[in-house]
């Protein structure tokens, strides 16, 4: 068992929307779990072939990443649209028709991280 996995506490989250970005496509997908490193993101097998065709997460031999835009709900009224760089660090394949993306942040500006530190803190 790989000990170093996970660093930090994953919360499960409630289907947040979730939209993945880069030059040549804009997917949407729903998040399933997030943690202060990184996200896991639920979304079509025809969007997650657009991202990484066939699963394959490595371009030209670096691994692949995308630009996330995630959704945090601040309150009952209002959302915090969290930016963030991140590199895709595993694909599967959940259902004959969905897939699943994990992600690690790689950037996420200081209020973002902030907006972040205080969803995961209220779902612990």
């Amino acid at each position: 068992m790989n000990q170093k996995r996970r660093l930090t506490t994953r919360v499960a989250v409630p289907l947040l929307a979730v939209s993945i970005q880069s030059n040549e496509y804009d997917i949407s997908g729903q998040a399933l779990d997030i943690s202060l490193g990184g996200i896991a993101i639920k979304c079509s097998t025809f969007d997650r072939d657009q991202v990484t065709p066939k699963g394959d997460y490595v371009r030209e031999g670096k691994p692949l990443e995308v630009s996330l835009v995630l959704n945090l709900p601040e309150n009952k009224k209002s959302n915090y649209a969290l930016k963030a760089k991140c590199r895709v660090v595993y694909s599967r394949r959940l259902t004959q028709d969905e897939c699943q993306l994990g992600m690690y942040f790689l950037e996420i500006d200081a209020v973002g991280k902030e907006h972040l530190m205080k969803f995961v803190e209220k779902h612990v």
